[in-house]
């Protein structure tokens, strides 16, 4: 009995190992599967139709936010079939959290380039205020994985990545929706 568990044991730490697999690997891959989700997300964006009701400048918008978060969220799909350790699943978190502040700030340019001048100040300044909040985020949150930390630890890091992922892509749907109701 003991035999069978020291192999199993033997077994299960051969495979984590080969299943950890580096960062430039993992770049490399990104790379490539970026090349192929652009033309599916090419695909995807001209088999859709237009929307009766809906302005051009929306339609646009709407194609390419489809195609935009069509490529991030299956590079985070596929980073994470690759890599499912806690390590990889916290660098896909962090990776696909980095491409949708990419894409909050490519939103948030549009946002800023439609609107007036009267207006725009008070986009520049909550678009600030979310940064520093964004920023102050992530400090809080690397306190919070540290070990010596009383209350955390790497046991929530995967909650704690998971969060501000979906906290930059909640602001990407906010900016999304600003810019699909104007005209």
């Amino acid at each position: 009995m003991i035999s069978r568990i020291v192999f199993l044991l033997i077994i299960f730490q051969g495979s984590y190992s080969f299943s950890q697999i580096s960062d430039s690997e993992m770049e490399s891959l990104k790379v490539k599967w970026r090349i192929d989700l652009a033309k599916q997300a090419n695909e995807l964006v001209t088999k859709k139709t237009k929307q009766e009701q809906v302005s051009v400048f929306s339609d646009s918008v709407q194609r390419l936010f489809l195609k935009d978060t069509f490529i991030v969220e299956n590079l985070l799909r596929k980073q994470l079939d690759k890599e499912s350790s806690n390590l990889g699943i916290n660098k896909a978190n962090l990776a696909c959290s980095s491409e949708y502040e990419k894409l909050v700030q490519k939103y948030y340019e549009i946002l800023s380039a439609k609107m007036k001048d009267d207006d725009r100040e008070l986009l520049v300044s909550w678009h600030q205020e979310w940064k520093k909040l964004m920023d102050t985020e992530r400090v809080l949150i690397g306190k919070f994985m540290q070990e010596t930390y009383t209350g955390g630890g790497s046991i929530h890091s995967i909650q704690y990545t998971n969060r501000l992922m979906m906290q930059q892509k909640n602001h990407l749907l906010t900016l999304i929706d600003y810019l699909t109701h104007m005209n």
